[in-house]
């Protein structure tokens, strides 16, 4: 009898035809029953981290990791890339305000609630609540599109929630590393936060640094896409095209990273600008090309969400979360009262002084929609090892997890039932 454990599977040969087979047995799940495919790719992946945990038979001699880098470097950015390049530029024009608000703003003012009311509610250390409320702040663009591609939603509410989605990510990148930078300068914060009691923030210096790099990655997006938009006239095949689409989006993420901007609102800006101009402006491409390039981004869009979610479970150490249930439970409380604090007041404002309006059921919905998921796991897993990240970690998972069992299927309901969608014939 030949024996193969599942430690030998897990080998790098290995691992792409896994993961394929999974995500077809993830969609032949999904199509046989109303659980979505990426539901049961997390808990694929919870099961396969429970069973290294446990040390269950063979499978826990190997620990089948993802590095955070892969989904922040080559994950996140081709997931924002194709749903920014699907908004149409005079829709985004119509709710630019309001997503920039909740993308910026917004993510300042869930930081200060959720870490105000961890510090002082629930009691953990100031530097633990203010570092976990900054990197749970931004909201999960692979979450957002998956619910709004099966539910049908008006387009300017579409618009926004992808929008402020694809943009609040260098919010929270920043104020998390400035608070990460200042527990290091401290000295022994990074190893015991219980010796932080007060943050002192250079808030001047700290502004000047969040509008360097999040215009500077809007500049770098914007340079790449009006490059290609003009490389567009010396060629026009499908293949050469979308070959030009994925240096457009590759080439400003490592350049806006190499000159420490934002890479992923740098592939905002250019998946923004080259879906609505190089795709379908003045002198676009042709009509075979687009149709190529759209398909060829919606398969790469369909696997980078399939590992994003996969991430999110093979992450979560179910064990530990169970530990720390009633602190998962009230940071939960605390960043749902924080995305209340920050997405009601942002919405009223323009609703009232601007032309972008908000009726209450969209409110409702870009509130419940803040979901956390992969990119708050991938921030926290690239911290050093300490008793500070150990705290964080735990947090975070719960708090995902949460996120995912509680506002993913509250959302899907709230948004069937206020936005009806029509029979099929």
């Amino acid at each position: 009898m030949v024996y193969i454990s599942i430690g030998s599977l897990l080998r790098t040969e290995w691992i792409i035809p896994i993961f394929l087979g999974m995500i077809f047995f993830a969609s032949l799940v999904a199509n046989k029953t109303r659980i979505p495919y990426t539901m049961v790719l997390v808990v694929a992946g919870i099961i396969i981290s429970l069973a290294h945990v446990t040390g269950f038979g063979t499978f826990g001699t190997t620990k089948f990791e993802v590095s955070p880098n892969l989904i922040l470097d080559f994950i996140v950015p081709p997931l924002i890339f194709e749903a920014m390049m699907k908004i149409d530029r005079e829709r985004f024009r119509t709710v630019r305000i309001s997503s920039l608000l909740l993308a910026t703003l917004g993510v300042v003012l869930a930081t200060l609630v959720g870490g105000f009311l961890l510090s002082y509610v629930a009691g953990l250390p100031t530097i633990v609540a203010f570092a976990f409320s900054a990197l749970i702040a931004p909201t999960d663009a692979a979450i957002v599109i998956e619910i709004f591609k099966k539910i049908k939603a008006p387009e300017s509410l579409t618009a926004l929630m992808q929008s402020e989605a694809s943009f609040n990510d260098a919010t929270g990148l920043v104020i998390f590393s400035s608070i990460v930078a200042l527990s290091l300068a401290q000295g022994s914060a990074l190893e015991n936060p219980a010796t932080i009691g007060q943050i002192n923030v250079d808030i001047l210096g700290q502004s000047e640094h969040f509008v360097l790099v999040f215009f500077g990655g809007i500049a770098i997006g914007l340079g790449f896409a009006i490059a290609a938009r003009y490389l567009m006239r010396l060629m026009n095949e499908p293949l050469p095209v979308t070959a030009l689409s994925v240096a457009v989006l590759f080439g400003s993420v490592v350049v806006a990273d190499a000159l420490k901007l934002s890479g992923l609102v740098a592939a905002a800006a250019s998946g923004l600008y080259f879906g609505s101009t190089v795709m379908t402006g003045r002198g676009a491409m042709s009509e075979t090309a687009r149709v190529y390039n759209s398909h060829f981004w919606d398969m790469i869009a369909f696997l980078a969400n399939s590992v994003a979610f996969l991430y999110l479970g093979l992450s979560m150490d179910i064990l530990n979360i169970g530990k720390n249930l009633p602190l998962i439970v009230m940071a939960f409380g605390a960043v749902l009262a924080a995305r209340a604090a920050s997405t009601y007041p942002i919405l009223a404002a323009t609703h009232r002084f601007t032309h972008e309006k908000w009726p209450n059921p969209w409110r409702h919905v870009v509130m419940i929609g803040g979901m956390r998921g992969a990119l708050s796991v991938a921030m926290v897993a690239t911290l050093p090892d300490s008793s500070f990240k150990a705290i964080l970690e735990t947090i975070t998972f719960g708090v995902v997890l949460s996120s995912l069992i509680v506002q993913y299927p509250v959302l899907s309901r709230y948004m069937r039932k206020a936005f009806p969608q029509p029979k099929a014939a």
